[in-house]
């Protein structure tokens, strides 16, 4: 279940119900930032396509019979395909190593998960850029845009395909979803087997503690995995530690 609603008055929020209950919400990165960081990413993948286009140019160079022209055309396709090949790669192994994030994307502050909140996996990094090609050609990118604005969670094509939302972290890195837990980190939340006995505990039964105990119990699971708690109210800790749940049972914790 999910729905979208306004989010400190500047955001669209992705609600996301999980099976404890308790909802996720995923604020959604908006046109502005999306934007930039295709601009940044467009910059560096451009100058990389670029590169290999010239080195593929190189390498076929001897292929061609430049008194008859033959095996031009075919030597120019093979370097046209290479490098826009190699647009695709950029975004595909950025997306994979950075857990959802390319350079334009870390800058600006956003990343792309499941629209469930959960991390992505590398089959859906590489349908999400392989219809990248169907988003920006041959319209020039008119396709993602008017996806974007069609849908209800700003999905472009390739978001459709692999069930996928861009959200926004903010600076604070307030732990929102399980995203927070990999914010700075390659590894994950730091979700031991006793710790995860404890949240799930706690989260079966916490409707049946009072808000002190509630707090404190939440805090001392946050400070355990190396969060401080102080700045979210008691929902924003239960939603939280209900993510990192989701998170290590998709199989985030292996």
């Amino acid at each position: 279940m999910s729905q979208t609603y306004e989010f400190w008055e500047d955001y669209e929020v992705l609600a996301v119900e999980t099976p404890e209950n308790i909802e996720l919400r995923l604020p959604l990165a908006g046109f502005g930032p999306r934007l930039l960081a295709q601009v940044i990413d467009s910059l560096i993948s451009g100058v990389v396509s670029l590169v290999i286009l010239i080195l593929a140019v190189a390498a076929l160079w001897t292929q061609v019979d430049w008194e008859t022209g033959a095996g031009f055309i075919q030597a120019f396709m093979v370097a046209m395909v290479v490098s826009m090949l190699s647009w695709i790669v950029y975004y595909t192994v950025f997306e994979i190593i950075w857990n959802g994030q390319t350079p334009g994307k870390r800058v600006t502050g956003i990343r792309v998960v499941k629209r469930g909140g959960l991390p992505l996996q590398p089959r859906d990094v590489v349908l999400r850029n392989l219809v990248r090609l169907i988003d920006y050609f041959p319209s020039h990118g008119l396709t993602g845009l008017v996806s974007f604005f069609a849908t209800s969670n700003q999905q472009r094509l390739g978001d459709l395909v692999a069930d996928t939302v861009v959200i926004k972290e903010f600076a604070q890195q307030l732990p929102f979803s399980w995203v927070g837990g990999m914010a700075g980190s390659g590894s994950g939340p730091g979700l031991t087997p006793r710790l995860s006995y404890v949240a799930g505990n706690y989260l079966a039964r916490a409707q049946g503690f009072d808000m002190q105990v509630r707090l404190d119990m939440t805090s001392r699971i946050i400070t355990s995995l190396g969060y401080d708690p102080k700045p979210m109210n008691l929902r924003e800790r239960e939603e939280y530690i209900s993510s990192v749940l989701s998170w290590q049972a998709s199989g985030g914790g292996q």
